[in-house]
């Protein structure tokens, strides 16, 4: 039985999702079936190659544990080669394109719905949302965060691949504004999005999706149609929030994030505590950095991952220092804008996935998510940002 080209496309992306290292395997059979996908990764991904091997051989040279150092390598080579496969599979194919713009809409909804019927099996089966993710994380090892919502049965729901949600919402606002055709089925698939990221109950990524879908709206509909989704969106929420038991859990959610609770104490103290932490330590080597895989011994986040910190932006410029982090950057804007340039021309090509990528950073210095397999999606998002939706899609 001949099997389609197009499965490795879509078990690289739900293995992205699973945190699977089987993702490396998809991607090169696919790439061993497709000669020309080959070259265009290869070509892309060798100056990064380069830059990661000198940026070893510097850290083995500073004296940094081994381990740490293949460790963080393979989290940045990750989102590269995730990003790259990505960018060269829509690029020798149109087909290629659509089906991963729709894989990962499949991929992120699927998400959302297993968040939902988590809160669901919570309630039938009287067993807390936190002790759900603790037999997830140990049975499955998905990484997974917990915080609880004051009486109510909701609970924070995050995995990593979350962190690409803000930025894919944006392109299905655009599938929302222009596609006709199945109105109902991407107002779903907005509605489960939004309600997986609610559940995040994280404050960087809540600013990220209402910037995303506020920027889509401005960017992509004409003026008669924001003021008619500001009309229809004002009395939708209205409804929802004074006639509905959604309301009072919304404002709860908000409340545990934003209140002067005691875990919102702690945790912005501990973030503020290591960031500085992390600075001192930059500011020791802020040229060359101290190396991949260096760690301040004193404020580890994590005993088995020294070398993560909660705001990794700031973690990488202490590691690579400002030298290290510039050509890393240029490297990444450069594979990006250069895609960007190949699809669109005119004054404001560069303007959103210049926003991008700095929206990229900033969830990085608030998360331990800058690299990774979900680190690769968006900079893909970025690298395709003209052209990733295009009307039909859905």
């Amino acid at each position: 039985m001949k099997i389609s080209k197009s499965i490795y496309i879509k078990m690289s992306i739900y293995l992205m999702a699973l945190r699977s290292p089987l993702i490396i395997v998809s991607m090169a059979l696919y790439m061993l079936t497709r000669k020309e996908m080959l070259q265009r990764s290869i070509l892309k991904l060798v100056p990064f190659i380069l830059f990661l091997l000198a940026a070893d051989i510097y850290s083995i040279i500073m004296g940094n544990e081994f381990g740490n150092i293949i460790g963080q390598t393979r989290d940045i080579f990750l989102a590269i080669v995730v990003a790259v496969f990505l960018l060269a599979s829509s690029d020798i194919s149109e087909n290629n394109r659509t089906l991963i713009y729709r894989t990962l809409k499949y991929c992120f909804v699927y998400v959302a719905i297993a968040k939902i019927f988590i809160i669901v099996l919570s309630v039938v089966a009287g067993i807390s949302v936190n002790d759900i993710i603790s037999w997830l994380r140990d049975t499955w090892n998905i990484q997974m965060m917990s915080l609880g919502v004051e009486d109510t049965v909701l609970a924070r729901l995050q995995i990593p691949l979350d962190s690409a949600v803000p930025f894919f919402l944006y392109f299905v606002t655009r599938e929302l504004i222009h596609n006709e055709d199945n109105k109902l089925k991407t107002s779903i698939t907005f509605v489960l999005l939004m309600i997986s990221m609610i559940l995040t109950l994280s404050r960087a990524f809540w600013a990220e999706t209402l910037f995303m879908v506020f920027a889509a709206i401005f960017i992509e509909a004409k003026a008669s149609k924001i003021f008619k989704i500001s009309i229809i969106t004002a009395i939708i929420l209205s409804f929802i929030i004074i006639f509905t038991p959604v309301g009072d859990m919304l404002f709860k959610v908000i409340e545990t994030r934003f209140g002067n609770n005691t875990n919102n104490s702690v945790s912005d103290s501990y973030r503020e505590w290591q960031n500085r932490s992390l600075y001192n330590s930059f500011m020791e080597m802020p040229i060359f950095g101290h190396g991949i895989g260096y760690y301040i011994p004193n404020a580890l986040r994590s005993e088995t991952t020294k070398y993560l910190y909660e705001s990794q932006t700031l973690s990488m410029l202490m590691s690579l220092g400002i030298i290290g982090c510039a050509g890393l950057l240029l490297l990444i804007a450069f594979t990006c804008l250069k895609a960007v340039s190949k699809e669109s021309s005119g004054t404001f090509t560069f303007i959103m996935p210049l926003i991008f990528l700095a929206m990229w950073l900033f969830s990085g210095s608030v998360n331990p998510l800058l690299f990774g397999a979900s680190g690769g999606s968006i900079l893909f998002m970025t690298a395709k940002f003209h052209t990733l939706y295009k009307r039909g899609d859905s």
